[in-house]
C-alpha cells in the first residue's frame, strides 16, 4: 500500500468496495443528502458476510484496529497524519473530483473504524437531527449513555439495521465502562445478556437480536436504580442491595433496608479522615476494619456470611466496593 500513488489506491478501494457504485453523488450532494448516501454506502458494506468485512477492509486500508488513530502504513497515499488528508496540493495527480471522492472515502472509512471500535463519535453523522452530547474532558463518549433517548430511538427505528447494532454495541460498551466503576452486579448482568452471544453482524437477524437484547438490559437497569430511588435509596444503597441479592436486577423490598444502611454506615465509618494518602497498606487496614463490621451485621441481619466461598458473588462484590470506597469515597 505504501508503494502505491494516491490515484493507484483509489482505484484499489474502488475495485474492492465500490466495484458498480456510481461516487458521482458525491460531487453533487450536500447535507442530509450526503449523510444519507454514506450511510447507505456504510449499510451495504456492514451487510456482506462475514461480520461485514468490507467494512472492516475499508477502514483497514487507513489505520489499525486500534481505537486510537495509527496509520496503517507511516508512508499513506492519501493521509497527511492519522486523522487528516493531504491537501489537494499535496495530490496532483487526483483531478478535483477524483480528490473530493477520496475525502468522502476517508470520512466514511473513519466512521467505520470507529464503530469496528466501539469508539464513540459525533452522532450527528447518523442523521435526524441527532445532536452530540460533549463533556470537557470526553468528547463524545456522553453521546452515548442510554439516557440519551433521540439516539436509542433512531437505533431501533433507523432502516441501517447493520449500522446500528454497531452504534448499540458502543453504547452497551459506554453502559458496562460505567458499571465496572460503580456496580459490578450490573456489569455482570449486562455481560450476560449483551455479550452472551454476538452472532455474526453480517446477518440481519443476528444485528436485531443484538439489538433487542441489549436495549432490553439497559432499559431494565434504568428501570431497577429508577425503582431505587423512588423507595429512597441513593446509588451506593441500590449497589450494596446489589452486592446483597448477589445480582441485578431484582425486587425491592423494605425489610432489606436496615441491613443496606447499616452495612453503608459501617463502610463510611472507617473511613480515614479526609484528606488522606491512599495506599495498599492503607486499604487493606481499611477493609479489615469493614469487613469486620461486616461479619457482625450480616449475623444481626440473618445473612449467610463465608469470606472463603469463592462461588458467593456476594463476597466478591463486596470486595470490589470495598475497594471503590477507599479509594473513590
Amino acid at each position: 500500500m505504501s508503494n502505491m500513488t494516491p490515484k493507484q489506491f483509489l482505484e484499489h478501494i474502488k475495485k474492492n468496495v465500490f466495484k458498480g457504485i456510481d461516487l458521482k453523488p458525491v460531487l453533487t450532494l450536500q447535507g442530509d443528502g450526503l449523510r444519507t448516501f454514506t450511510l447507505e454506502q456504510l449499510e451495504r458494506l456492514r451487510s456482506t458476510v462475514p461480520d461485514g468485512h468490507y467494512a472492516l477492509w475499508l477502514s483497514d486500508q487507513f489505520w489499525t484496529a486500534d481505537r486510537d488513530l495509527t496509520m496503517i502504513t507511516d508512508k499513506h497515499p492519501w493521509l497527511a497524519f492519522e486523522w487528516e488528508m493531504k491537501d489537494r496540493e499535496q495530490l496532483p495527480e487526483l483531478n478535483d473530483d477524483e480528490y473530493k471522492i477520496a475525502c468522502w472515502i476517508e470520512e466514511l472509512a473513519l466512521l467505520s473504524h470507529d464503530l469496528y471500535c466501539h469508539e464513540p463519535f459525533d452522532v450527528v453523522q447518523l442523521g435526524d437531527g441527532l445532536q452530540g452530547r460533549f463533556t470537557q474532558t470526553e468528547l463524545y463518549v456522553d453521546s452515548f449513555k442510554y439516557d440519551n433517548k433521540p439516539l436509542v430511538e433512531w437505533m431501533k427505528t433507523t432502516p441501517y439495521r447493520h449500522i446500528a447494532a454497531m452504534v448499540c454495541y458502543t453504547m452497551a460498551d459506554q453502559e458496562i465502562d460505567w458499571a465496572v466503576q460503580h456496580n459490578q452486579a450490573v456489569q455482570d448482568y449486562y455481560a450476560f445478556q449483551c455479550w452472551r452471544n454476538r452472532g455474526d453482524w453480517g446477518k440481519l437477524e443476528d444485528c436485531e437480536d443484538f439489538i433487542r437484547r441489549s436495549l432490553d438490559a439497559m432499559q431494565q437497569i434504568e428501570e431497577h436504580y429508577a425503582k431505587g430511588h423512588a423507595e429512597g435509596l441513593n446509588d451506593e444503597e441500590i449497589r450494596v442491595l446489589d452486592i446483597m441479592f448477589g445480582f441485578a436486577p431484582h425486587n425491592y423490598c423494605a425489610e432489606d433496608y436496615p441491613a443496606v444502611r447499616d452495612i453503608c454506615a459501617a463502610a463510611q465509618k472507617h473511613l480515614p479522615q479526609t484528606p488522606y494518602i491512599k495506599s495498599e497498606q492503607g486499604l487493606r487496614a481499611y477493609g479489615k476494619a469493614v469487613f469486620a463490621d461486616l461479619e457482625k451485621i450480616f449475623a444481626k441481619h440473618g445473612m449467610t456470611w463465608d469470606p472463603s466461598d469463592a462461588t458467593d458473588l456476594t463476597m466478591g462484590y463486596l470486595d470490589a466496593w470495598v475497594y471503590d470506597k477507599y479509594y473513590n469515597g
